[in-house]
């Protein structure tokens, strides 16, 4: 029997090598094939979290852009309503008055310096003077012709982009 048994032993002994041999083949191959499958996650859950950050940042975008709209109407509905009456119908002669007075200022005050100027420049006749003066009604009749065009320019741009 011990005969038999030693005669099979290189057998039972190599078969049990073989055996454990395999097992740590699967073992290893299983180990392998989840690190990889792991690997595989992360760089499936890295493309998600930089998908999330662009949707963010695409919706952080679009909020600022209708933000800009928004601020860009509201900014047209001030200029027109500068420019609107101010008085109502039901208002007495006053308030009329005083509308009108409003509305020719600006341009009021834009033609009357353009004239001063026309007219000082070819009167005054001491030089220091004429100097001073001319430096005075240049920057005043710069200011008025700038500030006039620049916000009727100004009401027709915020008019585009609030077109768009």
């Amino acid at each position: 029997m011990f005969d038999l048994l030693f005669q099979h032993l290189p057998a039972i002994f190599t078969g049990g090598a073989t055996g454990l041999l395999g097992t740590a083949l699967s073992v290893g191959t299983k180990f392998m094939v989840t690190r990889q499958q792991n690997a595989h996650e992360l760089k499936l859950r890295a493309i998600d979290m930089e998908m999330i950050k662009l949707e963010a940042a695409t919706v952080d975008r679009q909020a600022e852009a209708e933000a800009e709209i928004a601020e860009a109407q509201a900014l047209r509905e001030s200029y027109r309503e500068a420019a609107a009456r101010w008085s109502r119908p039901e208002d007495g002669a006053m308030m009329k008055a005083i509308d009108v007075v409003r509305g020719l200022t600006r341009p009021g005050l834009t033609w009357y310096f353009v004239l001063l100027l026309t007219v000082v420049f070819f009167t005054v006749a001491t030089m220091q003077l004429r100097e001073t003066i001319i430096t005075t009604l240049l920057y005043l009749t710069t200011t008025c012709v700038l500030w006039w065009f620049g916000a009727r320019l100004a009401d027709k741009h915020m008019d585009r982009i609030a077109r768009r």
